[in-house]
């Protein structure tokens, strides 16, 4: 039988190979498929088991992207080297580089290694099943329609999470043969599109099992079969949302788009969705956690603190800059706010920490994250990863009303008594208003959702109403590692070369000299 062979990756995914032609492990032995699953009954139980928690935890917790994100969304500043975040930082923008010997590589690689990765073990899963071999378990029991389910999910988070981040890319819902893949045919769009459609196959496979435990599939995710369909629907409606490059993409989307969002995150989940608690006091769950809540020099400063952004929306007086003062002498006091969640999910620091000044001042911040826990200390939520937050779905709601200019229904969502602005920041209502909608929404994606639940949030939200920096990229690019498997020459988006640039389907590929967060503050 014919070998299958994926340019798409470099490595092989887990079992990369099909029909008669042997598997190459770790060990010197190797088995064809239809040995291992002689050798392992619950061979499809087991391959989506890998899978799923290998796109769980680079969807919501990514060590290399989450940061990266955060960075270019101006969430979090540094000015640190490691993994080159710095370039990520730096203003005016400069290009992103995708070329295999970049010491930031891990940034844009990572998400593509392990989505694909995921996805193709996805693929072989659901092959097998359609073929007529059952999802059993170790136990022997059958559990067909729950593997089904998780293998349609898993490509619904990997294909929504590639089409969320990169400009184009391969749907891979079958065998590629021998041919291997010459070009990207799809773009963004097609890729987040499929996605949510193997959400809802998701959802009527979910519909048809008995029961689901989400902890068998991911060991400690709390879940049963109506936390996976409403996490598909959570998920449906996040990537759904993330297609537009720009607010003029985003309006042009229509109705009956933004109403799929609404449909989509009104059947969402209605409480967090985190893991069990892991390890004990001093350990975190998740890798982001100890790179964006660390804390340095006897708890002094913040390892990546937050941009100072989000300190200056926050603040009350409007004297608060948006950008460091340049001065080497000026150390900027704590902000007085009238939002009482700001000073519980943040911190401040008169010590700047990593922070150096030779490369570039106007970087600097004094605050850092304690929401989830700080220095030695167990996070908040018992060092439990935090999966998707419940209140990710009002804002999607409340966004989806303003893109149909339901303002008012928009404002009702905000001005909830469950909100979190209101149940436990305090704020004022919201007036229905474009302005002040946009930037509460603004808001609210930066303090409450921040790296909460996933690494696009903030940076999505931006994308799509022009608020990145000018000179920011909008998109990953593919790397070169995977690009010159095939005749595509190398490519970048960002940088002040690069302002306004489209990317090869008409989108802005590089945010516009017209962008940027500066000067949206509303007073209301």
């Amino acid at each position: 039988m014919k070998k299958i062979y994926y340019k798409l990756l470099i490595t092989a995914s887990l079992f990369g190979t099909a029909g008669c032609e042997k598997m190459q492990f770790d060990d010197p032995v190797s088995f064809t498929i239809e040995e291992a699953k002689a050798l392992t009954p619950d061979y499809y139980f087991k391959l989506t088991t890998a899978s799923f928690a290998s796109s769980i935890f680079y969807s919501f917790d990514g060590p290399s992207s989450t940061a990266g994100f955060s960075i270019l969304a101006d969430q979090t500043t540094t000015t640190n080297r490691n993994l080159e975040w710095w370039d990520f930082a730096k203003e005016p923008r400069i290009p992103l580089n995708p070329s295999e010997s970049y010491g930031g590589r891990d940034v844009l690689y990572v998400p593509y290694y392990y989505f694909y990765q995921a996805n193709l073990n996805a693929t072989l899963a659901l092959e097998g099943l359609y073929a007529g071999n059952p999802g059993i378990d170790a136990n022997g029991n059958d559990r067909t329609n729950e593997v089904y389910a998780i293998a349609h999910f898993i490509k619904g988070v990997s294909q929504g999470y590639l089409g969320a981040t990169y400009d184009r890319g391969v749907i891979v819902d079958k065998n590629l043969g021998g041919s291997g893949l010459q070009e990207y045919p799809n773009s963004y769009k097609e890729l987040i599109e499929n996605g949510v459609a193997h959400f809802d196959s998701a959802i009527v496979y979910a519909n048809k099992a008995s029961s689901i435990t989400l902890s068998d599939f991911y060991v400690n995710v709390i879940g049963n079969k109506t936390t996976l369909i409403q996490f598909a629907n959570s998920l449906a409606a996040r990537f759904l949302a993330s297609i537009p490059r720009d607010k003029t993409e985003a309006k042009a989307l229509g109705a009956a788009f933004w109403n799929k969002v609404l449909t989509y995150a009104q059947n969402g989940l209605t409480t967090d969705l985190t893991t069990a608690g892991y390890g004990g006091s001093g350990h975190f769950y998740n890798y982001s956690a100890r790179q964006l809540y660390t804390l340095i020099n006897s708890n002094t400063a913040a390892y990546l603190p937050i941009d100072i952004k989000l300190a200056h929306f926050a603040d009350n007086t409007g004297t608060y800059p948006d950008s460091y003062p340049t001065n080497s002498t000026t150390v900027l006091d704590a902000i007085q706010t009238d939002d009482a969640r700001f000073h519980q999910y943040y911190r401040y620091f008169p010590a700047f920490g990593f922070l150096l000044e030779e490369r570039g001042r106007h970087l600097f911040s004094n605050y850092g994250r304690v929401r989830r826990g700080f220095g030695a200390n167990p996070v908040t939520y018992d060092n439990r990863q935090v999966v998707f937050v419940a209140e990710e779905l009002r804002l999607l709601r409340a966004e989806a009303k303003f893109w149909l200019d339901d303002f008012a229904g928009a404002a009702a969502e905000l001005n909830a008594s469950t909100a979190r602005r209101k149940a436990i920041g305090g704020l004022r209502d919201v007036p229905a208003t474009e302005a002040a909608l946009r930037y509460v929404l603004h808001y609210e994606w930066a303090v409450e959702i921040d790296v909460e639940g996933g690494n696009l949030g903030p940076f999505a939200f931006m994308r799509r109403h022009n608020l990145l920096q000018p000179g920011t990229p909008t998109q990953f690019p593919i790397v070169e590692n995977q690009l010159k498997l095939t005749p595509n020459q190398l490519y970048t988006f960002g940088g002040e070369a690069n302002i306004g640039v489209k990317g090869i389907w008409g989108e802005t590929g590089t945010a516009g000299a017209d962008w940027g967060w500066k000067g949206t503050k509303v007073n209301y």
